[in-house]
């Protein structure tokens, strides 16, 4: 009679945690990778719509207009839903008012958000997804050859479009000075503004 006792059952419950571990960070990195992806393309989307508010035709827009903002907010909301990114997006716009620049200038500052729920295909708690945002400072000081129309008080406002919501779609919210906005708007628009 053999005393021999075998020692391969001692393995498998490690086998079944190691494997466990294994999935779990599957897992994981296939939720980072569908995060990832998500960032870099809303960072695409506001890079292009930075862009289209500085295109000959839509500046010229905004620069001679009395409403600049909304303008410039509209080709934002554009231009990232042209890009495939759906989630809400914030158009932060400053103006400077017209004894705080020359005659023939104006200045903007504006801040672009993107925000959207993205689907997990593991997650890893109860919620099934996460919210990933992106966001984008750009300042401008269009010059015109003669005198434009400038505001008598600055403007100070965030446009905000929903899921899914395109130019002409946006709802505008007044804000009451510089200091209601991201630092970072205030630390480039106090820049500009030489202090």
């Amino acid at each position: 009679m053999s005393r021999y006792r075998g020692e391969g059952g001692n393995l498998a419950p490690l086998a079944v945690a190691l494997c466990l571990v294994l999935v779990m960070m599957l897992g994981f990195l296939a939720d980072c990778a569908v995060l990832y992806g998500a960032k870099a393309r809303q960072e695409q989307a506001l890079d292009a719509a930075r862009s289209a508010c500085m295109d000959a035709s839509r500046s010229a827009a905004a620069k001679y207009g009395d409403d600049a903002g909304a303008v410039l907010a509209d080709a934002i909301a554009e231009q990232v839903r042209a890009q495939g990114v759906q989630g809400e997006v914030s158009v932060w716009f400053y103006e400077a008012p017209s004894r705080a620049v020359a005659e023939s200038e104006r200045l903007w500052v504006v801040g672009m958000q993107v925000e959207e729920a993205q689907p997990l295909p593991f997650p890893v708690s109860s919620a099934s997804g996460a919210k990933v945002a992106s966001s984008r400072i750009f300042s401008a000081r269009p010059y015109a050859a003669q005198q434009v129309w400038r505001p008598d008080s600055r403007i100070c406002g965030v446009h905000r479009f929903g899921d899914g919501c395109g130019a002409g779609q946006g709802r505008f919210s007044a804000i009451g000075a510089l200091e209601g906005f991201p630092q970072e708007m205030v630390e480039e628009a106090q820049a500009r503004l030489g202090g």
